[in-house]
């Protein structure tokens, strides 16, 4: 039986690495180019209309960059796939994005065809994965739905224990590194599935309450401990100083520092 080629979206906003990589031979990797944009808007667009397998892109772009892409994408499409490309001075931003779940990233001044074969083979693993949990789970709802009470049970409009599991996973390690990918593996669905469930079940995405927990956290934290705001960031699981800035300025209409300031 053929296997379907791994679709790929590349971004870069130079036009030489672009034409690099489009003239891989991507048939030989068992992959298909399907789309190219030069900056983390464009791609954005070019993802919610042809919602590639693997997505590479370069970490630092004009108006979006590529860890925005980055989030925004795996927001809307958590089973989409992504390799980033980096310069050293990227290394850090390129870490981050692999404990937030990309596959992997590659310096763009070395990223050659070995590079590439590996990224797909990476990607077409991760594909294979969600197949068979997905398979999985199709199998395991009709089990549920074949041996549920028919009514008036006192079961009913309590969360499912899978959705409770992942909050107390969340709750347990909110000071590290958390993704639905990760969270899902260790609940036992696919991240496509379990995001579905959890705003069913919750009314709030899972994104969503892993951020509002963080921003609690960080609240309880400025107002009651003397750590320093890094510090603080790094206690809820963010690491990044002008993330975490950025975050808790948006949910709490202040910046950390004036908030710790009273």
């Amino acid at each position: 039986m053929s296997v379907a080629p791994v679709r790929v979206l590349i971004i870069d906003d130079e036009l030489p690495l672009r034409q690099e990589l489009r003239s891989m031979p991507w048939s030989t990797f068992g992959a298909e180019l399907v789309g190219e944009a030069e900056n983390g808007e464009e791609a954005l667009e070019l993802c919610i209309a042809l919602v590639p397998d693997l997505v590479i892109s370069d970490i630092t772009m004009p108006i979006m960059d590529g860890m925005e892409l980055f989030r925004s994408v795996k927001k809307r499409f958590p089973h989409i796939q992504f390799v980033l490309l980096t310069c050293h001075s990227d290394f850090h931003y390129a870490q981050e994005a692999l404990k937030l779940g990309a596959l992997d990233y590659f310096t763009k001044l070395s990223f050659d065809e070995e590079d590439m074969k590996t990224a797909i083979e990476k990607a077409r693993t991760a594909i294979r994965r969600e197949v068979d949990l997905k398979q999985y789970e199709q199998e395991r709802i009709r089990k549920e739905v074949a041996n549920a009470p028919k009514s008036g049970t006192s079961d009913e409009r309590k969360i499912r224990k899978e959705v409770q599991l992942a909050q107390r996973i969340i709750e347990t390690k909110l000071g590290e590194p958390i993704t639905l990918t990760s969270v899902s593996d260790e609940v036992g669905l696919s991240s496509y599935y379990l995001s579905r469930l959890f705003r069913e079940e919750t009314g709030e995405s899972f994104n969503d309450y892993v951020t509002r927990l963080r921003m609690e956290k960080a609240v309880n934290l400025l107002q009651n401990t003397q750590l320093k705001v890094y510090e603080v960031a790094e206690q809820v699981g963010i690491p990044s100083y002008r993330y975490f800035s950025q975050l808790f300025r948006n949910w709490t209409g202040v910046a950390p520092t004036d908030y710790k300031k009273g």
